[in-house]
Order: structure tokens, then sequence, then C-alpha cells
């Protein structure tokens, strides 16, 4: 069975996105929220340079035009991957925090 680059792509981001829900939700747990917050910054990380490795794959077989059409793509996925894991991992970090506090 083969994978592409891309399927697995969005496998890890939204496995990012999972385990900051994860980390969201179990934020009384405090281990197991730290280790899932760690694993959707793993996620996002790899998800992340698979992006690259595709585009770079397409410099190394010249493939300009699929480079084009590609790169605002990528661009647009990304900074939404990461704009979504930060924000997921910064309100379990935030609700963690408040929980203490009290």
């Amino acid at each position: 069975m083969v994978f592409s680059i891309a399927g697995l792509t969005l496998a890890f981001g939204l496995s990012a996105w999972g385990f900051g829900l994860a980390a969201l939700l179990l934020s009384r747990k405090q281990n197991a929220a730290q280790m899932c917050g760690l694993g959707s910054f793993a996620c996002c990380a790899a998800s992340l340079c698979m992006v690259v490795f595709e585009l770079a794959r397409y410099a190394d077989i010249e493939d300009v035009s699929a480079f084009l059409d590609t790169a605002n793509a990528f661009r647009l996925a990304s900074g939404v991957l990461l704009a979504g894991t930060l924000a997921l991992n910064g309100l379990a970090l935030a609700r963690r925090w408040r929980r203490e506090a009290t």
C-alpha cells in the first residue's frame, strides 16, 4: 500500500489538532495533557516538514509548474495548521493555569 506525501501531511495535521483538542479536554490530568501537547507540536512539525520535502521534490525533478501551482496552497494550509495548533495548545495551557490558580 502506497501512501502519498499529501495524505501523510494531512494525517499529521489532523493528528496535531486532535492531540491539541485532547490536551484541552484533559487539562485536569497534568501528565496526560502535557503528553498530548507535546504530541500535538510533534505532529505539527512533522506535517510542516513534509510540506518542505514535497516542495523540494518538485524542485529536484524540475517541475516548476507543480511548484508554482501548489506553493500558495501549501503556504495557506501551513499557516492555518500552525495557527490552529498554537491556539489549541495555548487554550489548554491557559485553562490549566487558571485551574491551578484557583
